[in-house]
């Protein structure tokens, strides 16, 4: 059987630790980051110390609600309208505040700064000072007060804001409404759908970084049978750097027993920039933000997920299922994820693209043909970017003589320095490329070339690339085999610079042993000073010579 692209277990059950099923609930049960997990019982609080093996602490606290932050060991806590924040570290209350407004649903949107969401409006409360919270914007009409808030999210840039919610819809179904507000601007787009999240991306060709938002659409007046859509769209792009990054909107394979399913959560992974998009009726969807094209789908659990959050360090998404209590881990699973895009998507094109992305194996022979097919197409800066795409599959000397063997079109730089201007836009060259790229540059006189990149670190450093330029330039080469820890050849570069002060400091900050009894004997005859410096030298070391 093939390998599935995700990883899934159980990591353990509230239950089991003592959580009464009835805590196990949207407001009652929360986990803002992988960290803690936090449960309201009657008459206590129950948290769950994820960082420490899962020990459990309880503290004799009556609220209606209770959230840690998703860094410090910062508790906050509602009780009717009275809020409080209290770090658990320093057993101190931080502050408190009685608000105006009953408080329907809140979230820590970084580590300095709560979310506050009342049947009106919502409100930013930040963690240091003593400030009351601010009131950031006023709902839209479309996510009204009959309107169950499951999701608020801010922007990593801190200017946009989406809340989410779900109502009763018509034949018993379930409407998503959500709301996208700039902060610059103060005003409001309405988006019908569930499920949405903030990430950024690095879009390829691009400098700048683009924040996305990425969510699920579903449209109330949508035909029966037509499959909700995922939307990639970029926020906030200064028009001057162009055009922002957008995705035309890709269906959702919804199964045909899921028709009336919906979405609770979307979690991105920003390691790998993919996300994935969890179900009331306990399905995973997992997509590619590059693309939206849908990656995997599986169901993985008969009961609903109703809290989740991602593992930065990982790109694992939590997620908790409605009263057991259960804590799965969903992750991909790498290794997996290109053989199934080939076996079973048949989508070679997307196999590539992630292949190279995200440093995956299982692509290879597809990299092969797709660059045989362009170098006989002629199509040389695209199979350049191919190859700088594919990892080190094809970054080989094989690759190298193939270029060379290109002959140049009239006007046109040779099809090598093609190959490795694309090479050096998108990292280094390792160190075959860096000597057949060191060749015809220090032929042609042009020194200042190989000196820029040794500054920017484009170059592998390595005794031939040092033997390599040592007859155009010494400094240069000695630059190079210091990088390479060739000492022997370090020292016979400050020999012919005449350095020889700087002989014994280099061998013992390297732990390099040499004969320097031999070394003085030659230099008395043929360089006294050159002799005495290296004396001084001996004589200062410390420990000796």
């Amino acid at each position: 059987m093939a390998q599935v692209p995700i990883a899934f277990n159980e990591v353990l059950n509230l239950q089991q630790l003592g959580v009464p099923e009835t805590s196990i609930k949207h407001g009652l049960t929360t986990m803002e980051s992988d960290k803690w997990i936090v449960c309201v019982e009657p008459s206590q609080v129950t948290l769950v110390d994820l960082a420490n093996n899962a020990q459990v602490t309880r503290r004799p606290i009556q609220a209606e609600a209770a959230i840690m932050n998703p860094v410090s060991n910062i508790l906050a806590l509602r009780s009717g309208t009275t809020l409080q924040i209290f770090n658990l570290d320093a057993k101190a209350k931080m502050k408190s505040h009685t608000i105006t407004e009953p408080v329907v649903f809140w979230k820590w949107t970084s580590a300095q700064n709560l979310a506050l969401v009342s049947a009106k409006s919502v409100y930013h409360w930040a963690l240091s000072g003593q400030d009351a919270p601010v009131k950031m914007f006023d709902r839209h009409t479309t996510i009204g007060p009959q309107t169950q808030i499951i999701n608020y999210q801010v922007s990593p840039d801190g200017k946009w804001c989406l809340l989410g919610g779900i109502s009763a819809g018509a034949q018993g179904g379930v409407n998503g409404n959500m709301q996208l507000y700039s902060i610059e601007k103060k005003v409001s787009q309405p988006l019908q759908g569930h499920a949405a999240s903030f990430a950024t991306i690095k879009v390829p060709g691009r400098d700048d970084p683009a924040q996305i938002l990425c969510f699920h659409e579903k449209k109330q007046e949508s035909p029966p049978g037509e499959p909700p859509k995922l939307f990639v769209m970029e926020v906030g792009r200064d028009p001057a750097k162009g055009a922002p990054f957008r995705l035309a909107p890709v269906p959702i394979p919804v199964p045909p027993d899921a028709a009336a399913d919906f979405p609770v959560s979307l979690v991105v992974d920003a390691k790998h920039e993919i996300s994935f998009l969890l179900t009331k009726m306990g399905y995973l969807y997992m997509f590619d933000l590059h693309t939206a094209k849908a990656l995997y789908r599986a169901k993985i659990t008969q009961d609903t997920i109703f809290v989740t959050c991602a593992q930065q360090s990982s790109g694992a998404v939590f997620g908790v299922t409605v009263r057991k209590g259960q804590v799965f881990r969903v992750m991909l699973n790498g290794a997996a994820l290109i053989p199934y895009i080939v076996s079973t998507l048949r989508d070679n094109n997307l196999a590539i693209q992630l292949a190279g992305r995200l440093g995956l194996p299982g692509a290879e022979n597809l990299y092969a043909a797709e660059f045989e097919r362009l170098i006989s197409a002629r199509n040389v800066l695209e199979a350049a970017k191919l190859v700088s795409n594919s990892g080190g599959a094809l970054r080989t000397p094989a690759t190298i003589a193939r270029f060379q063997q290109i002959p140049a079109e009239p006007g046109s730089p040779q099809p090598v320095f093609q190959y490795f201007s694309t090479l050096l836009e998108h990292g280094k060259l390792n160190e075959q490329e860096s000597l057949e790229l060191a060749k015809p540059v220090l032929q042609q006189g042009r020194p200042q070339l190989m000196e820029k990149w040794l500054k920017d670190d484009k170059l592998q450093c390595s005794e031939a690339l040092g033997d390599l330029i040592m007859p155009n330039d010494i400094g240069m080469a000695l630059s190079v085999y210091l990088r390479a820890e060739c000492h022997a050849k370090a020292i016979n570069c400050f020999v012919q610079r005449g350095e020889y002060d700087k002989i014994v400091p280099y061998s013992s900050s390297v732990g390099f042993s040499m004969d320097y009894s031999s070394m003085l004997s030659q230099l008395l005859f043929s360089n006294p000073q050159g002799a005495l410096d290296l004396a001084k030298g001996l004589v200062n070391a410390e420990g000796g010579p």
